[in-house]
């Protein structure tokens, strides 16, 4: 079993049997290689106080002298902490020796804050030489300290000999925007006992859960301060006159320094340097509640208090505060400020009849006012939390007996959050029965207002459903109420009941529970949107529900309308039917239509094959086939694709003739072996053709049937042309084209069967490449020599015959203009 506390001790001593130096004195606690060396990343090895220790302190000096405690919270969910002090000269007697003992706590106390080790009396502090020889780590990890209290920072903050809440108010503030990703803090204090008291106090005004998140250290000089920032330290104390020397990009703040106050809403407050720093409420709040000692320190069990009845991890740092200002009358004139914290950074799950729970309800009642309109404000403006669940219970509960808010056109509005997935709060459970019971006497339309709202809200109860069969659907089945009810409806009412009935159909890609007659009047008149609008749709939106029905319909009907084939596809996607795959499968379709079925999400490659076979080249095309290499695995569909999406150039240039030809080919064959007549597009016989020539140039397999597509004088040329750019490119060699062509020729020569099928269109590319070259002993020489090279047949015969192939070739050149292969080659 894992302890809590591991301990290290880290200094430059000499160790029996090995060399001296900076290293691990001493380890405890079963620390891993890695802790350890995010330990030792921590520990500074040069310690400069203001006032160094004499050459000979006394026990009072060394007790009083310098020290450093450093804290930061660890990613693992550990923390650190590094006390450091000055240990006089080492064993070889080098001055300038630091002694860091290191605790690691694996399971922080969340009652404690880090500050409270300040003057443990636990940390180990030798000096010289041979105490720190002697120098062990105690049994147990060190405990609190009693230096930095909650007593001790409100009469630091309070001492009347000293004015220090100016100061205070800048510091928070711009210890908030730290935390929140803002520019580090640096503290110009007196001294190292002041710098743990100004932490301490910063620490005491927020939860003890969020003051673990606090990294500080309180002493480094102005050339560390670069290295504690690394580290993710948010507070750094220097001495006062280092301030003016620590690195830019930082919030300076010296304790004995003016701060120019602002106002929450308007100018920041500024720094004595003009640094502004952002006013926020806890500084707002904090000038009402540090007036006296008397109402101050009971202000800090307070915030201690309301942070245990939450979970307190990641509190705001003035959420505490403003919790016990908005329970105390004594601090009424900062209770603007503590409705505005608590609103908007409430934490979710406050435990029902809790304090905290009574205190946000009676703020949060303010905040929604009274009626519908003004919880629907609220509603909007207020982000996730406490506060807007509250919001968006009042709202709905209140929308739900308002007959007046039921009444107005269109849908009623609905916030962002919904109670999908949620519990369902009890005062909403108690609202659905009597609205329903409303609704069902004021008639159809407002029961389907009260339902369409319920169900958008995330709602489920068997109440909605049965409302909406016996109240709507069967006043459209009854002959004498259908056509009014019909007109009343109008187009946006069948819009809105069928996206109430069809969510009440989640899993029923049919959804056989909405009768034939009904479906067919939902759909009536409905627009198909386009594959640009479908690929822009929102679930339950306008265009989706339209979408949705003409989609049930085809699919249960089977498609007889323009835009039902895409319809039904599109709703087996959305739907997740594994009929998708197979439906879209078993056809060639425009490219844009399966890409605005998928949208953003995952194409199977089953079901583009067929359309990366059989449709022609296009744009879209183009992407479907991007798509598919991007999102599969199924090697089958992406070595289609990669005929439809790699130009030869990319195919030649990433070197995928030789890395992905062989492995592709046996899904070529399969899939030219297995399509039906008409399944291939020109263009695609198009791409593997050149694929097969760009094979055969570099010594790869390609499919048999390639012969059979060669046979066809237009595929052979397309051929060609695609594959002429890479040689006047120069990207193919022109001289390697004639070696391999003519080397074939060689071999049809031999075994007296003329040359054909792909062989013959790189032929015909060598009749070409031939043309602009200049028939000369050079040109000659380097293509027989490189023909020798890769026929392994170097001998005086084969040379002389492969120069008379060569110059043959040459001399019946056609006429042509240089490429611009020749033209370059001629520039040289």
């Amino acid at each position: 079993m894992t302890t809590r506390y591991g301990q290290l001790a880290y200094t430059s001593f000499d160790k029996v049997g090995s060399a001296g130096g900076w290293q691990v004195k001493e380890a405890t606690g079963g620390l891993t290689d890695d802790e350890t060396q995010q330990l030792i990343g921590g520990v500074r090895t040069v310690f400069n106080p203001v006032q160094p220790l004499p050459a000979y302190p006394t026990p009072e000096q060394l007790e009083s002298g310098p020290r450093r405690l450093a804290y930061r919270p660890l990613d693992s969910g550990a923390a650190g902490y590094w006390h450091s002090i000055p240990a006089g000269s080492d064993s070889t007697g080098r001055p300038g020796n630091v002694f860091a003992h290191v605790m690691l706590d694996r399971q922080p106390d969340a009652a404690r804050r880090p500050i409270e080790w300040w003057r443990s009396a636990q940390w180990l502090r030798p000096y010289g030489p041979a105490a720190v020889a002697r120098a062990a780590l105690p049994p147990h990890a060190p405990e609190p300290g009693s230096v930095v209290t909650k007593d001790s920072v409100i009469a630091f903050a309070l001492d009347p000999s000293t004015w220090r809440l100016t100061t205070l108010f800048g510091l928070l503030d711009a210890v908030v925007a730290a935390l929140a990703g803002g520019p580090p803090v640096v503290l110009g204090a007196e001294s190292v006992e002041s710098a743990a008291q100004w932490i301490g106090l910063v620490s005491f005004l927020m939860s003890s859960g969020t003051a673990a998140e606090l990294g500080f250290s309180t002493f480094d000089r102005a050339d560390q301060v670069a290295l504690a920032l690394q580290s993710g330290q948010h507070l750094t104390a220097v001495p006062l006159g280092d301030l003016g020397a620590v690195p830019a990009g930082v919030v300076g703040i010296g304790e004995t320094d003016l701060i120019s106050l602002g106002e929450l809403g308007g100018e920041p407050h500024r720094t004595a340097s003009g640094q502004p720093i952002e006013v926020t409420a806890w500084s707002a709040m904090a000038q009402v509640v540090l007036l006296d000692p008397e109402s101050a320190r009971p202000l800090l069990d307070d915030i201690d208090r309301f942070a245990a009845e939450v979970s307190d991890a990641g509190l705001h740092p003035a959420w505490p505060m403003a919790m016990a200002v908005a329970a105390n009358a004594e601090f009424a004139d900062a209770i603007d400020e503590a409705h505005e914290v608590i609103t908007t950074f409430s934490p979710p799950g406050v435990p029902a009849g809790s304090i905290a729970a009574q205190v946000i309800a009676g703020v949060l009642s303010d905040v929604v006012g009274t009626s519908t309109a003004e919880a629907w404000r609220a509603v909007q403006s207020l982000s996730n939390g406490a506060a807007a669940d509250y919001a968006d219970v009042s709202y709905l509960c209140r929308a739900l007996a308002d007959d007046a808010w039921l009444a107005q056109a269109g849908p009623i509005p609905l916030g962002p959050r919904t109670f999908h997935r949620v519990a369902l709060p009890e005062q909403v459970q108690s609202a659905i029965g009597p609205a329903l019971q409303r609704a069902r006497e004021a008639g159809p339309e407002r029961v389907l207002k009260v339902v369409d709202l319920l169900l958008r809200a995330g709602v489920q109860d068997d109440r909605l459903v049965a409302s909406l069969r016996t109240e709507v659907v069967a006043a459209l089945d009854d002959p004498a109420r259908a056509a009014e009810l019909s007109r009343r409806l109008g187009a946006e009412g069948k819009l809105t009941l069928a996206a109430a009935l069809l969510r009440t159909s989640a899993g029923d890609v049919a959804a056989g529970s909405i009768g034939d007659r009904l479906l067919d009047w939902l759909a009536e008149g409905i627009e198909m949107p386009t594959a640009t609008e479908l690929s822009q749709l929102r679930p339950w939106d306008s265009g989706w529900t339209r979408a949705a029905v003409r989609g049930v319909r085809a699919v249960r009907r089977g498609p007889y309308a323009p835009g039902d084939r895409v319809a039904e596809l599109w709703w087996l996607g959305v739907s997740g039917s594994p009929r998708f795959v197979q439906i879209a499968g078993d056809s060639v379709w425009d490219p844009a239509d399966l890409l605005a079925v998928v949208g953003d999400g995952a194409l199977p490659g089953a079901a583009a094959f067929r359309t990366l076979l059989g449709a022609p080249d296009s744009p879209d095309l183009d992407r479907l086939a991007a798509k598919v290499i991007d999102g599969n695995d199924d090697s089958a569909a992406v070595a289609q694709a990669a005929v439809r999406h790699i130009t030869p150039q990319q195919w030649m240039q990433q070197r995928y003739v030789d890395t992905h030809q062989r492995a592709y080919l046996p899904f070529w064959e399969q899939a030219l072996a297995t399509a039906r007549p008409g399944d291939v597009h020109r263009d695609f016989s198009a791409g593997l053709l050149t694929l097969a020539v760009l094979g055969t140039i570099a010594g790869q397999p390609f499919p048999e049937a390639c012969h059979s597509l060669a046979a066809d004088p237009e595929l052979a040329a397309e051929a060609v042309r695609r594959v002429l750019p890479l040689v006047d490119g120069y990207e193919i060699s022109p001289q390697v084209v004639l070696a391999v062509s003519l080397l074939h020729t060689v071999t049809a020569e031999d075994t007296e069967i003329p040359v054909s099928g792909v062989e013959a269109v790189l032929a015909q590319l060598a009749e070409q490449v031939a043309a602009p070259l200049q028939n000369d002993d050079h040109e000659v020489e380097g293509v027989a020599t490189l023909m020798a090279q890769m026929s392994g047949d170097m001998s005086d015969g084969a040379l002389r015959r492969y120069r008379k192939m060569v110059n043959r070739l040459l001399t019946r050149r056609a006429d042509a203009q240089p490429s611009l292969a020749a033209r370059l080659r001629g520039s040289r």
